[in-house]
């Protein structure tokens, strides 16, 4: 094999970059041990390093005197070529990035990505791309702008053709949407591709025909996912809606999705756990699938959530809630990186799965309403917790989190519960606990503190469960249980045999990937070293949000802003007005048709949202069904229509 050497000065720093061309796919794959006689010297002349070697003798060290590191250059990459890096990255010292620019500089990918597969002095760090058009040049390098360094040795580089796409036997779905459909979803996935994020408005369902199983099963199909992690392959994301009296595996509704996007077999082994101890959780498993004849390859299935999930755990039907996230995505749209803080958890609406159904049914209402009080009480930072929630149920769930190291689910956004008719209390559903990327996750368990606290609102709404005495104690109970050396090794060896046989199938379209059950035993070993120092229960308190009221500009986001409700006593007709909107919203008019207003005498005045919000009451003689409002920061009057 024959190697260019020069040098490519970016933002004034040396980058080493070896020239491989693609054409010839004998050069694949590339291992280096990263010794300076493998190769030309001048290859690690400013980055390699005696102090730490995984194999050999040398490594490479990056930092911030000399911040990038292991640079290579492809040429001639053709579209659905993939590209698989991984490199050992020394524990213990900072975590460069592993970079992909194109020849404009434009970053493709960067990642921190660790994998599950690690020992107790190297872990290894990889990355996976697939061009989705031909490229003459990309150049990959390590970057590291800290001070402390970065120590990686055993770099391997792969380039693939064309990604194997596995079909499996028995567990394949092939469907079929009208071309004019699938026309349709290409161009709502475009359009999600240059906003930043999946929309409410591109996620409309399609009719189309799913074969499972020799059997045609008549189904409705859409977009699935907030982020476009979801569509950036050719594996976008679908959520499935089954019609009829058709269903798959006992299951109505699910999602297929990359399983990279809930780490593959982490939230496979989780979803078995919580199963195994009675917490509720989705169903979760693999499938390969096809698309109007296109095979696909593997996804992962997960169920939605709907009567057949608590009829699976053998419960009373009743309503599954959760906190509308429709705010925090209007503020993203069309700017992702959208940082400004907003009221989100305080103005979300508490809304019910499978709404239709529910809403037909007095019971389910009623148990609906029940459940929404309850919410609301634990978004309100309600002290008896134990009055609305099964603590028992909580604290084994919050345990096993520990175990699996999740920390996903407690996003406010991710959260879904049960309210369940037998005790009207709420129990969570364990889903969604890995976002398929290194999340940064530091603590052990997630209920340990040395001292008292303070938390954001996001934090506080999963952390304040640990300022109640018998949830600690159950927490620590159920700690103390599911890290045992002996609870543990059971779980690894009741599914070994099923998570080998995984890998194996996944690894045939993902080389990429590593796994190892054994990760469960070091999280547990890590508990139980901790458990000896949680013998204090230190408080955990709430510092209020503050919001940025200067940087709103012109914006007004519907989810985010006014929120009115219709509510009748007796002959008595009130709206009921709340303003989470961060300025002034003057509310001038009502009617019912959309352009036709009629001015009240006096508008009303709602201040902007602060640490409380600005309530007003409006008694009306007749219902109407639209409200008109002029928010301060904007010239256009809006309306709203009017909740019941």
């Amino acid at each position: 094999m024959s190697f260019k050497v020069y040098n490519n000065f970016i933002t004034s720093f040396l980058i080493i970059l070896v020239f491989v061309s693609c054409n010839n796919e004998s050069n694949y794959p590339l291992l280096y041990n990263l010794e300076p006689n493998e190769f030309n010297q001048k290859l690690i002349v400013d980055n390699g390093t005696s102090k730490y070697a995984r194999s050999g003798d040398f490594g490479v060290e990056i930092s911030e005197s000399n911040p990038f590191g292991l640079g290579f250059n492809f040429e001639n990459l053709k579209k659905g070529n993939q590209i698989l890096i991984s490199v050992w990255q020394k524990t213990g010292f900072s975590n460069g990035y592993l970079k992909l620019i194109d020849k404009q500089t434009q970053q493709l990918l960067a990642s921190v990505k660790t994998d599950e597969f690690s020992h107790a002095e190297w872990r290894l760090v990889s990355m996976n791309y697939i061009l989705e058009k031909d490229i003459k040049n990309i150049k990959f390098f390590i970057h590291n702008p800290k001070n402390i360094p970065a120590y990686y040795d055993d770099l391997k580089i792969d380039v693939i053709k064309q990604p194997k796409k596995i079909k499996l036997n028995k567990e394949n779905i092939d469907i079929f949407l009208k071309q004019k459909d699938l026309d349709r979803l290409k161009k709502f996935r475009a359009i999600a591709l240059k906003k930043g994020i999946i929309s409410p408005s591109l996620k409309k369902y399609f009719n189309a025909i799913m074969i499972y199983r020799n059997k045609e099963i008549p189904i409705k199909i859409r977009l699935k996912g907030d982020w476009i992690d979801h569509l950036k392959s050719d594996k976008w994301s679908f959520r499935i809606k089954i019609n009829g009296e058709f269903n798959f595996k006992g299951i109505k509704k699910f999602s297929i999705q990359h399983p990279k996007t809930r780490s593959f077999l982490k939230e496979w082994i989780i979803h078995k756990i919580f199963k195994e101890e009675g917490v509720l959780t989705t169903r979760y498993g693999f499938i390969s699938a096809s698309l109007n004849g296109k095979n696909l390859g593997i996804y992962a299935f997960e169920e939605h959530f709907s009567k057949e999930l608590i009829k699976y755990y053998n419960k009373q039907n009743a309503p599954i809630l959760k906190f509308n996230e429709d705010g925090l995505w209007e503020t993203r749209w069309g700017n992702p990186k959208n940082k400004i803080a907003y009221p989100y958890l305080e103005s979300a609406k508490i809304v019910p799965f499978s709404k239709k159904n529910v809403f037909a049914s007095k019971q389910l209402s009623e148990l609906f309403d029940y459940g929404r009080s309850s919410m609301e009480k634990y978004r309100s930072n309600y002290t008896n917790l134990d009055s609305i929630f099964n603590m028992k149920k909580t604290a084994l769930m919050y345990a096993l989190n520990d175990l699996g190291r999740v920390r996903h689910s407690y996003h406010w956004h991710n959260q879904r519960t049960y309210i369940n008719p037998a005790d009207k209390k709420l129990e969570f559903i364990a889903y969604d606990c890995y976002a398929g990327i290194d999340e940064g996750i530091e603590d052990t368990i997630y209920g340990y503190s040395s001292s008292n606290s303070f938390c954001s609102y996001n934090q506080y709404l999963s952390k304040q469960f640990f300022n109640n005495k018998d949830f600690t104690l159950y927490y620590k109970n159920y700690l103390k249980k599911v890290s045992s050396k002996k609870y543990v090794y059971d779980l690894i060896k009741k599914y070994q045999t099923a998570s080998d046989s995984l890998l194996k199938i996944l690894y045939t379209e993902f080389p990429f990937y590593t796994f190892d059950l054994n990760y469960l035993s070091q999280n547990a070993q890590n508990i139980r070293n901790m458990l000896i120092q949680y013998d204090t229960n230190y408080s955990f308190n709430l510092v209020p949000p503050k919001y940025n009221y200067k940087d709103i500009g012109n914006n007004y986001f519907p989810s985010i802003g006014l929120n009115v409700k219709y509510k009748e006593l007796d002959t008595t007709k009130i709206l009921k007005l709340k303003n989470f909107h961060l300025d002034t919203v003057f509310v001038i008019g009502y009617g019912n048709k959309k352009n036709q207003m009629e001015k009240f005498n006096t508008p009303l005045l709602l201040e902007g949202y602060k640490n409380g919000i600005d309530n007003k009451e409006i008694f009306i003689k007749e219902k109407f069904k639209f409200l008109f409002f002029r928010p301060v920061n904007l010239k256009d009057t809006l309306k709203i229509s009017i909740d019941k």
